[in-house]
C-alpha cells in the first residue's frame, strides 16, 4: 500500500514538472474555494449521483450578482452565507462610525477581515450602487435587459446495457443528456425565463413524449416592487424561512465548509431556474413589505413522481402511493409509470418581522396530495407520515447582540409532535469565532418540507449537539475545527435499534503568500449500523468508523496560471473489517485576462478496496455544471475542460473526462453497467448573451 502511494505521489511531482517548465507563460483563474468546498460537502454526505445543479446556480448567482455591503444590513449579510458574525457586528460598526466602504481593501483595517479573506471573498462583494431602480417602467427594463441562452449536451461514449439494441431494450430513449436554458433579467428587478432538460435514456420527440419534446420544462416570472408587492413571483419557485425546520423546497440540511457558518437564514420567495426535478413549487408567490413587517403567501398545483399501488382488499380497488421519486429519471417502462403519478397542493404563508439586528417570524405550510401516501410499515419507519394531507407550522427567531448572534426554530407536526433547533455564534476575538448549535428532532415529528440541519434522515428521529471555532492565530495561518455528537432515539433503516455516533472535523491552512496556500484537512466519523446477515442470525448493531486526511497545496505561478496538488488518504472499518484508500491529484488551471481561451485539466490515480471507502473530490466543470465523482477501485482519472470566448456574447465550453481501471472488467452495474475498464464522458455547451 505505502509503495503504491509513494510510486504514485513520484508519479505525479514528475507530472507537475513537466507542466511548470512548457506552460509557466500561461496562468489559470483559480475557481471559488467556497464553492468547491460546499459541492465536496454536500456530495460526501451522500451519494455520488446527488443532483447539485440547484447549489451550483445559487454560488454562481453570487458571482454575477455581487453583494453590496453598503446596502445589505445585519440579515442580509448573514442570509449570503458569506460572513462569519465577528465580520458582521464588525462591517456594521465600522459603516456607522465612517460611512460606507469606498472599496473592497478597506475591509482589511476591520477585524474579522486580511489580505487572504478579502481574496476569496472579493468576486462576490460590491461597494457601488444598489443593483436595483425603482422607477424603471416595463419598456425600459425590455430595452435595456440581458438576455441569456444556454445548450448543453453530454454523452458517455461507451454503451451501457441499457441502450444494448435487442427486444428487450428497457431505456426508452438516447444515451443523450440534452439541456437548455434561458433567462432575462434586468438589474433585481424582473426575470424570466425557462429551463428544458433530458436526461441520458430519457425520450425526446418520440414516443410518449413525441409532442412534448424534453422530459422536464420549468419556467417562471418575477418581479420586484409593484405597487404594494415586494415581489411577484408566477410559475416554478422555491421558498424557504428560518433555519429550515418548517420549510425549505430546496436542497439543505448538509453541515456547512465553514464550521462557523451554522445560522441558515432563510431565502424567503425566489424564481426556480435548476434543471432538478423534485425541490420546487408551481404557482404563484406574493410577499408584501411594509415598514419592518414582511407577508408572504404562496399557492402550488403539480404533478409530482410517486410510486402507485393498488388495494387489492377493496371493492372499489383505491390506489394509493407508497414513496415519492426524486431521482427525476424517467428512462425505463416502469420509471415513466411513476412520472406525474400524483397530484400535490401545497399552500401556505410566512410573516416576518425585521428590524436592525432582530428577525422573527412564523410559518405554515399545508400539503395534499390526490391519494394517499401509505408506505409498507415497518419497524424502523412505523412513525413515518401516512395519508393525504399533512400541515405544518413554526416559528423562527434571530438576534444580533453586539459580536453574538442568536437563532433558532420550532416546528410541530398535526399529531403534537414538536421539533426544535437552537443556537449562536460568537466572535471572541478579531481571530477568533465559535458556534454552537442543539437539536432535537422527536421520532414521531412528520414533515415533507424540513430541510433543517442535520446528520441524516428526513429532520426526525435525530438528537444532536454541534459545535465550531474559527481560529487565525498568526496572519499565514488558520484553523477551522467542528464536532457533532448525534443521538438516534429509535430505530433507523439498517439500524435496529437506538444508535448514536460522532463526527470531527479540522482543517488547517497556511498562506505563506498571495500565490502559495497549502491546506491540511482531517475527518473522523463513528456511526452504527447492522452487522450484515452472515455474521449473525438476529441483527446486531457494530459501530462504522471512517478516517480521511488530505494535503491540498495550490501555487499561483502568474498572475493566470495556477497549480493544485492533492493527496487523499481514507480508511473505513465495519464489522471487523478494515479497507484503505488513497488518492493522488494534479489541477493545471489556465485563464489568461485579455485572451479568448482558457482551460483546466486534471490528472488523479486512485486506489480504493470498495465503494466503502471511497474518495469525493469537486472537479471543474462548464458554467452551471458540476462534477463530483467519487473515485473507488484502483486507477486512473482525466479530464479536460476548456472554455472559449468565440466573439462578445458567444461562448462555447468542451468538456472531456475518463476513468480507466486497472482491477474492473466491467463497470457499473444492472442497465448502467458499461463492458470494460474505461469510461468516458463529453460535454458541449453554448452560451449567447445580448
Amino acid at each position: 500500500m505505502m509503495l503504491r502511494i509513494v510510486y504514485a505521489f513520484a508519479k505525479i511531482l514528475v507530472l507537475l514538472f513537466l507542466v511548470t517548465n512548457g506552460l509557466s507563460a500561461f496562468a489559470q483563474e483559480e475557481q471559488s474555494v467556497r464553492m468547491e468546498q460546499a459541492l465536496e460537502n454536500n456530495a460526501g454526505e451522500g451519494e455520488s449521483e446527488i443532483d447539485l445543479s440547484e447549489l451550483t446556480d445559487v454560488l454562481e448567482y453570487f458571482k454575477e450578482h455581487p453583494l453590496n455591503i453598503n446596502k445589505s444590513d445585519a440579515n442580509e449579510l448573514y442570509d449570503s452565507k458569506l460572513f462569519t458574525p465577528l465580520q458582521i457586528s464588525s462591517l456594521i460598526f465600522h459603516r456607522q462610525r465612517f460611512g460606507d466602504i469606498l472599496a473592497i481593501q478597506e475591509l482589511q483595517v476591520v477585524p474579522g477581515f486580511d489580505e487572504t479573506i478579502l481574496r476569496e471573498l472579493e468576486p462576490y462583494l460590491t461597494t457601488g450602487r444598489y443593483f436595483d431602480d425603482p422607477n424603471a417602467n416595463f419598456g425600459r427594463m425590455v430595452r435595456e435587459g440581458k438576455h441569456q441562452l444556454i445548450s448543453r449536451v453530454q454523452f458517455i461514449l461507451q454503451e451501457k446495457n441499457g441502450y444494448i439494441e435487442d427486444d428487450s431494450r428497457p431505456y426508452l430513449g438516447s444515451p443523450l443528456a440534452i439541456y437548455t436554458r434561458y433567462r432575462f433579467t434586468f438589474m433585481k428587478k424582473i426575470s424570466w425565463g425557462f429551463t428544458a432538460d433530458k436526461d441520458a435514456g430519457e425520450q425526446f420527440f418520440k414516443g410518449n413524449l413525441k409532442r412534448r419534446g424534453f422530459d422536464f420544462y420549468t419556467a417562471h416570472f418575477a418581479m420586484r416592487n409593484v405597487g404594494p408587492f415586494a415581489l411577484i413571483a408566477i410559475g416554478d419557485y422555491q421558498v424557504g424561512y428560518g433555519q429550515g425546520l418548517t420549510l425549505s423546497s430546496g436542497l439543505s440540511g448538509g453541515k456547512p465548509a465553514d464550521p462557523v457558518q451554522v445560522r441558515r437564514d432563510g431565502f424567503g420567495i425566489k424564481p426556480y431556474t435548476s434543471s432538478n426535478e423534485a425541490f420546487f413549487k408551481r404557482g404563484i408567490a406574493l410577499s408584501i413589505k411594509k415598514r419592518s413587517f414582511t407577508t408572504d403567501a404562496f399557492i402550488s398545483y403539480r404533478k409530482v413522481d410517486a410510486n402507485i399501488s393498488q388495494a387489492a382488499d377493496t371493492s372499489d380497488a383505491e390506489s394509493y402511493f407508497t414513496s415519492l421519486q426524486e431521482s427525476g429519471y424517467h428512462r425505463t417502462e416502469s420509471e415513466f409509470a411513476d412520472r406525474k403519478a400524483i397530484a400535490e397542493l401545497f399552500y401556505g404563508g410566512h410573516i416576518g418581522y425585521r428590524k436592525r439586528q432582530v428577525s422573527l417570524g412564523t410559518t405554515f405550510v399545508n400539503t395534499i396530495f390526490s391519494g394517499p401516501f401509505s408506505k409498507e410499515i415497518k419497524p424502523y419507519n412505523q412513525f413515518d407520515f401516512r395519508g393525504k394531507s399533512l400541515m405544518n407550522a413554526g416559528f423562527d427567531y434571530a438576534w444580533l447582540f453586539r459580536n453574538i448572534s442568536f437563532f433558532g426554530e420550532v416546528a410541530a407536526s398535526p399529531n403534537g409532535s414538536i421539533a426544535f433547533l437552537n443556537g449562536f455564534t460568537m466572535g471572541l476575538h478579531p481571530t477568533m469565532a465559535i458556534s454552537i448549535l442543539h437539536r432535537h428532532y422527536p421520532r414521531n415529528f412528520q414533515s415533507l418540507t424540513s430541510g433543517a440541519f442535520k446528520e441524516s434522515g428526513n429532520n426526525a428521529n435525530e438528537q444532536g449537539f454541534y459545535a465550531g471555532i474559527s481560529v487565525k492565530p498568526v496572519k499565514t495561518i488558520s484553523v477551522l475545527c467542528s464536532y457533532d455528537r448525534f443521538y438516534f432515539p429509535w430505530l433507523r433503516y439498517r439500524t435496529d435499534g437506538p444508535s448514536g455516533g460522532e463526527e470531527f472535523s479540522g482543517t488547517i491552512t497556511y498562506s505563506p503568500s498571495r500565490k502559495t496556500s497549502l491546506y491540511i484537512r482531517g475527518r473522523y466519523s463513528q456511526k452504527m449500523l447492522n452487522l450484515p446477515e452472515e455474521f449473525v442470525l438476529i441483527n446486531s448493531i457494530s459501530e462504522v468508523t471512517q478516517k480521511g486526511l488530505r494535503f491540498h497545496l495550490t501555487t499561483k505561478i502568474s498572475s493566470s496560471f495556477t497549480i493544485r496538488s492533492r493527496v487523499e488518504v481514507v480508511s473505513y472499518n465495519y464489522a471487523g473489517e478494515s479497507e484503505q484508500g488513497f488518492a493522488v491529484m494534479q489541477d493545471v488551471q489556465f485563464h489568461p485576462m485579455s485572451f479568448p481561451l482558457s482551460f483546466n485539466f486534471r490528472y488523479a490515480m486512485f486506489d480504493t478496496e470498495s465503494y466503502d471507502s471511497r474518495i469525493y473530490s469537486y472537479e471543474n466543470d462548464v458554467l452551471y455544471g458540476y462534477s463530483i465523482p467519487a473515485y473507488y477501485y484502483r486507477g486512473s482519472r482525466f479530464y479536460f475542460n476548456t472554455r472559449i470566448k468565440i466573439r462578445k456574447g458567444f461562448d462555447c465550453w468542451l468538456r472531456y473526462s475518463i476513468s480507466a481501471y486497472s482491477n474492473r472488467e466491467v463497470i457499473g452495474s444492472g442497465y448502467e453497467e458499461i463492458e470494460g475498464n474505461k469510461k468516458e464522458e463529453v460535454k458541449i455547451q453554448f452560451r449567447f448573451e445580448w
